[in-house]
């Protein structure tokens, strides 16, 4: 094998958060350490009678997909799962075609997840053919539970037709890699090849100079207002209610705590809290975002279940970043914030006595706030940092280029 291994990723590397956290931010130190990212859609042939017509030389049966990118790749990495079907994700409405997709999302505003005709053509090949997992090995990257997701999540139909596909990359992968101990748990009686990798972050991300980046009603740090920060999309509002109570009450006890959602700005949500400032790109904006606002407080609420057990710590590792004193959820069972050691670098929340006390002891107390602060920052900085844990990811993939073939072929 060459001293580079070459990573053929299979759809997006960075556009969104998922991608960003799991690959994004590791780019260039996965560069350095001789792993190369690289974006991947196989072109097709088919007929030419069908140029121009990709989509319908898939429906057709006539498409076939090119496998030659692969005899220059070490690996093949999926990940999370995509719409496979010209259908509604929220509703599951059959819209027949991607025109007929994208005017049902217009029509609806259900925001559904694009249409990918591509993948049930190519991995089912892929991951029989004895020939080419001999020398690209499969990897699929998980950080979420999607067989226990909540029907608020809101892709509920779209997902329940491609946890097919799901459980095939999870059984046939020669390496799956997971964000958490709680996924490992989960996907073990499916394979046995699963290495957890935890999320991380980039501190330089987390600055107050991107001139794009939205400030909130009072920027700055303002001893007489203490902020207290959500983020997160529209649909969390579930999560939020958990919390609710909790900083409402404390609101109404300190005239000057100030309510922040960061993420959406909908009239829900602005029902909820004092400021709604609406989502913003990932990446560098959004680390600047919430640098802005320069929050006091930052909320980790999760409403209890297996699907808040598989989320990761990144809300804490954020918070920590920017100055903010985080209060996570503490779930019945294993969840994301068991990291935090309680009363020190963070404080957990069981139920909603634990909530109130934590909001309210924060913001009552700069002190408490500022100790608590600084532990996490210190701690995140010395065991979530992306410059670190890039050698986790380069050890995975180093294996799963050793191991090409190991999985079953399906």
């Amino acid at each position: 094998m060459t001293d580079r291994v070459r990573v053929l990723v299979y759809g997006g590397i960075a556009a969104e958060a998922c991608p960003f956290y799991r690959r994004g931010i590791f780019l260039s130190h996965l560069a350095n350490l001789g792993v190369d990212l690289i974006p991947w859609t196989p072109p097709l042939t088919h007929p030419q009678a069908y140029a121009g017509r990709w989509v319908d030389a898939i429906r057709d049966g006539v498409a076939r997909v090119d496998y030659r990118e692969l005899a220059n790749a070490n690996i093949v990495l999926f990940s999370r799962w995509s719409n496979t079907f010209p259908a509604c994700t929220a509703c599951g409405a059959e819209c027949g075609s991607l025109e007929g997709l994208e005017s049902h999302n217009r029509d609806t505003r259900h925001g559904t997840l694009s249409w990918d005709p591509l993948l049930r053509l190519l991995l089912p090949a892929l991951l029989a053919d004895a020939s080419l997992r001999s020398r690209c090995a499969v990897m699929y990257d998980l950080d979420d539970d999607l067989f226990h997701q909540p029907e608020w999540v809101g892709h509920g139909p779209g997902l329940a037709r491609a946890l097919d596909l799901v459980e095939l990359l999870i059984r046939a992968a020669d390496l799956v890699t997971v964000s958490t101990p709680v996924l490992e748990r989960l996907l073990q009686p499916l394979t046995a090849r699963i290495h957890v990798i935890r999320n991380a972050i980039d501190p330089d991300l987390y600055r107050t100079d991107v001139a794009a980046a939205p400030a909130g009603d009072d920027p700055g740090d303002d001893p007489r207002v203490t902020r207290v920060l959500f983020y997160g999309a529209d649909v969390r509002r579930r999560d939020y209610a958990v919390c609710k109570a909790a900083v409402d009450k404390a609101a109404r006890a300190r005239r000057r705590t100030r309510r922040i959602w960061l993420g959406s700005d909908s009239p829900a949500v602005r029902a909820l809290v004092d400021e709604a400032l609406p989502k913003v790109e990932t990446g560098a904006p959004f680390g600047a975002a919430l640098a802005n606002l320069h929050p006091h407080v930052g909320l980790a609420p999760l409403e209890p279940g297996p699907f808040a057990s598989a989320k990761s710590e990144l809300h804490w590792l954020e918070y920590a970043m920017v100055g903010a004193a985080t209060v996570a959820s503490r779930l019945p069972t294993a969840g994301p914030y068991d990291v935090i050691e309680d009363g020190r670098d963070g404080l957990l929340a069981a139920g909603a006595a634990d909530w109130r006390r934590a909001v309210m002891r924060l913001v009552s107390s700069t002190d408490l706030r500022t100790e608590i602060a600084g532990r996490a920052r210190e701690r995140v900085l010395a065991e979530y940092q992306a410059a670190e844990r890039a050698e986790n990811w380069a050890a995975a993939y180093r294996w799963a280029a050793n191991h090409p073939g190991i999985g079953p072929r399906l």
